[in-house]
């Protein structure tokens, strides 16, 4: 159980530290988050652990009942499960304020990358004897 919840706190981090960096990078001056890479890797983590609890939790614990699944299904679901909200999100707010091509690409490609991401950082730590069967 240690490992599982370990596995769900450490899982946004890739998506995180990478989001963090951009912001490093190209810093968006008076706009909250998008000025500070720690804001940022700390809102990450909270959208994603926000993603884990009310989606992937429930699932995860329907799912262990089938017994090890291979590596590349947590990818998919990790990526299914962060693309899901957000596309929604951006589905809502292009309709009312418009998004511009760039940002709905930027956003869904992040969080499809970001989750695919987390759900292999979840493999490797919940999923015991991850070391020895990547596949």
């Amino acid at each position: 159980m240690k490992r599982v919840a370990l596995a769900f706190f450490l899982a946004p981090f890739p998506a995180a530290i990478f989001q963090s960096v951009v912001v490093g990078l190209w810093p968006k001056e008076g706009v909250g988050v998008f000025e500070h890479p720690l804001s940022m890797f700390v809102a990450i983590c909270l959208l994603f652990y926000l993603i884990e609890i009310f989606l992937a939790l429930p699932i995860y614990l329907v799912a262990r009942k089938r017994g090890p699944q291979p590596m590349i299904r947590y990818g998919v679901a990790g990526t299914l499960l962060a693309v899901l909200p957000i596309a929604i999100a951006i589905g809502t707010s292009s309709a009312k304020d418009g998004l511009s091509a760039y940002a709905i690409v930027y956003n869904l490609g992040f969080f499809a990358l970001g989750g695919f991401m987390a759900g292999l950082v979840f493999w490797r730590l919940a999923t015991p004897g991850s070391q020895a069967s990547p596949s």
